[in-house]
């Protein structure tokens, strides 16, 4: 009863999300959150809207996407295990709770279509041009950060070593940690790639130091 429950919330925010017109919707983590997602989009093309189903790993690329194309939402359902968690975002990247437009709906049915190769055009858009040369990295994340490091031209690992620098994101590709010889550098940026095409612009900029490292100046 629980996954019929989800389908149906997920089918009512589909509605809602296609009276605002063209809608990203993704997923991962499973065949749940895939079905979850496929339900949203009947209820977005059911609406009028148009359902434009990505292959990114993350939510971060489905915003990508909504703001590259000047879509209206993006809308990324995660599995993990037997819990199922979404996010809407609007056309900047902000979430916010779509409201059904009341009144009557579309005489036409929605159009529903597919865009593949999402990690990768996100990461190509966010990283540029190939630098070269940059050396071994390792990396934790969504699977387009590490196409965004070997596209800057990073020899890239997944697992961690001494006195190479470790690239950290968020789940979905939000947020990015840069942590390197002891210390940590939070990039900035509107996501975990454009953080990181922030990062790989400036190599002079010193890293923030940790409070401990701090206290160890001060005593030599």
């Amino acid at each position: 009863m629980e996954r019929i429950q989800l389908g149906r919330e997920l089918y009512e925010l589909g509605l809602a999300l296609g009276g605002l017109g063209t809608v990203l919707i993704g997923s991962g983590g499973g065949s749940l959150a895939r079905a979850l997602a496929r339900t949203a989009g009947c209820g977005t093309a059911l609406a009028g809207g148009e359902a434009k189903f990505h292959d990114g790993s993350c939510a971060a690329c489905g915003a990508w996407l909504a703001e590259y194309y000047g879509f209206s939402a993006s809308l990324f359902v995660r599995q993990e295990g037997g819990k199922v968690e979404w996010s809407v975002l609007n056309e900047k990247g902000k979430p916010f709770t779509p409201i059904a437009v009341k009144g009557s709906i579309s005489p036409c049915t929605g159009e529903w279509d597919i865009l593949a190769g999402a990690d990768c055009a996100w990461a190509a858009h966010r990283a540029g041009e190939y630098r070269g040369g940059l050396g071994p990295a390792c990396v934790q994340g969504p699977a387009a950060l590490t196409l965004a490091l070997e596209r800057l031209g990073y020899e890239v690992s997944r697992c961690p070593a001494p006195n190479i620098p470790l690239f950290i994101s968020d789940r979905e590709g939000f947020s990015l940690r840069v942590e390197e010889g002891g210390a940590v550098f939070r990039a900035q940026g509107k996501d975990a790639l454009d953080g990181l095409a922030d990062y790989a612009r400036k190599p002079q900029a010193v890293p923030a130091f940790r409070p401990e490292q701090i206290e160890n100046e001060k005593l030599k």
